[in-house]
């Protein structure tokens, strides 16, 4: 038999081999050994499908735990056991314990460690000092440390009747933040004659303090409890931030619509909570920061959908008041093109929908596409919207996007007064650059850690919309349909970037990672292979590395 063939069938027979593990699980502060461990193995493609496989064992007397076949790949490490939290690595930032294992190995002697779980408890009280229900209480680690993120501690509560919570939580330092039901929006409105207003409580630090600057650390043991912590609400009525009010007109008799805030933060919205409507459609939020906020309204009753415009306000220090008016959806009419290769071969039934880019609009029904091309959705509501067609061939790309005859910026729609009768034309190519290759370790073998993420953009701004990946667990990635242009494309470890981060804000981040990307230009119809190995350190950061090896 030739040397070859001997080369291939001994590879084919180590990759059927399953792996296994074995080691002792102990106290991280004492070195003792641990009993009674559930440990738990969870592996899959955490990115795109979640667990795919979960392993488990029972820790014996001695703390030895041992789990045998593994099937070859990346996994995270759970534990459990009453009284006890799963210890937070050494790495800071990394909230669990993992490894890797290939076919046929024995990982021996793998240390799992917890500690004698920690407890804050107290109670959250008003101006008056009578205790607040329903306050959401949560840890925060003062930097450079990462929060915790103990799977198996219960690092926010609610508070009960009698005001009172009980968080378990790793042992640390930490800050304690108490946010009001609704994040201190105002509830409704109430007319007094008596000079007093009504109360409305914003986020605060424990001892009284609306931000962390001034917030007191409140260290805790391995078994210790740190109890009698009492956080006195503030209230946004004493002139902690400002506040946008306003009211909404046309809301259907014996009605009530709906209002939603959203802050802008690195370039895009997120949603900051809703406000209680009174029957009179007045609603507030107060206690807020400067910044970039967007409002608007909603109202939903079986088949009625009404929205009103977001309206942007920009906070710098007062108060501002708004006018939402709701309104019916109009039409939005169009027609799709799908040009390229392949175009001959026969037409496939399509849909067009419509998907919210902000936070208030609602996604009407999909139009189906006629055979000339044309499509119609009804009920469409003021917002900014993305094209979706479905299905899409293969490998293809939305080459434009155009409304009323303009290109649509970013292929985004932008109907935030109205469809107002408008047209939106789409043109899809087949001929998308497809780029594909594996993800190595350092050694030069299939990475099959599946948090790595795989970035192919244009701009650092977009890596913090993006969810990465299109990659599977044998190490390998694949990216089709990409317009041609040029990119950077780089492949992030997640996990062992976390623990490099220091606490530096998302978007710097990503100005660093983006910095060090490898530049490509990618033509129609491409077919590109190429390999990638890992950035697992922020660019510039003290011992930084990029990419891994």
């Amino acid at each position: 038999m030739k040397l070859t063939v001997l080369m291939a069938l001994a590879a084919w027979l180590l990759g059927a081999q399953p792996a296994m593990i074995d080691g002792m699980v102990v106290n991280q502060k004492t070195g003792e050994p641990l009993s009674g461990v559930h440990v738990r193995l969870a592996t899959g493609n955490f990115n795109n499908g979640g667990v795919s496989e979960m392993y488990g064992a029972m820790s014996d007397k001695a703390g030895h735990y041992s789990v045998t076949n593994l099937k070859p790949g990346f996994y995270l490490v759970l534990l459990e056991r009453i009284g006890f939290v799963q210890a937070v690595p050494n790495t800071p930032g990394i909230p669990f314990q993992s490894f890797t294992v290939k076919a046929g190995q024995h990982m021996a002697d793998f240390k799992l460690e917890m500690n004698a779980r920690a407890l804050l408890a107290g109670r959250v009280v008003n101006e008056y000092g009578d205790p607040v229900q329903f306050v959401f209480v949560q840890v925060e680690s003062p930097p450079p440390a990462q929060p915790p993120a103990n799977p198996f501690g219960n690092q926010n509560v609610v508070t009960d009747d009698r005001g009172e919570f009980r968080i378990l939580t790793a042992p640390g330092k930490y800050y304690l933040r108490a946010t009001p039901q609704g994040g201190g929006q105002r509830p409704t409105q109430e007319v007094r004659t008596d000079g007093t207003s009504a109360a409305t409580y914003v986020a605060t630090y424990y001892p009284s303090v609306p931000d962390k600057g001034t917030a007191t650390i409140v260290e805790v043991g391995a078994g210790q409890d740190v109890t009698g912590l009492e956080i006195r609400l503030t209230g946004a009525v004493v002139g902690h931030g400002s506040a946008i009010s306003g009211v909404i007109s046309g809301t259907p008799a014996n009605g009530r619509a709906s209002v939603v805030l959203a802050v802008e933060k690195s370039g895009q919205f997120n949603t900051w909570g809703g406000a209680a409507v009174g029957p009179d459609g007045k609603f507030s939020f107060t206690g807020l920061e400067p910044g970039h906020y967007r409002v608007g309204a909603r109202y939903s009753s079986g088949k009625t959908m009404l929205q009103s415009q977001a309206v942007d306000v920009r906070l710098a220090g007062s108060d501002e008041n708004v006018q939402l008016a709701l309104a019916s959806g109009e039409e939005l009419s169009g027609t799709l093109a799908v040009v390229g290769d392949g175009t001959a071969a026969g037409v496939q039934k399509r849909t067009v929908r419509l998907e919210t880019a902000d936070s208030f609009s609602y996604n009407p029904d999909p139009g189906e596409v006629d055979k000339d091309g044309t499509f119609r959705i009804a009920n469409v509501p003021a917002g900014r919207f993305k094209l979706v067609v479905e299905p899409i061939p293969e490998n293809a790309y939305v080459q434009s996007v155009s409304l009323d005859g303009t290109a649509a910026a970013d292929m985004v729609l932008d109907l935030s007064q109205g469809a107002r009768g408008s047209r939106a034309k789409i043109t899809i190519d087949r001929d998308g650059a497809e780029i594909s290759g594996k993800l190595l370790d350092k050694d030069g073998e299939p990475e099959v850690n599946p948090l790595i993420m795989v970035f192919l953009v244009t701009d650092a701004k977009q890596m913090l919309q993006q969810t990465g990946v299109n990659r599977t667990s044998d190490g390998k990635y694949d990216l089709k349909g990409n317009r041609p242009g040029k990119y950077r494309i780089m492949a992030i470890d997640v996990l062992h970037l976390m623990s490099g981060n220091g606490g530096m804000p998302e978007q710097e981040t990503m100005d660093k990672l983006f910095g060090v990307a490898e530049e490509i230009e990618l033509k129609a119809g491409d077919r590109v292979l190429k390999n990638l190995k890992a950035i697992d350190k922020v660019p510039g950061k003290e011992g930084a590395n990029a990419p891994r090896n």
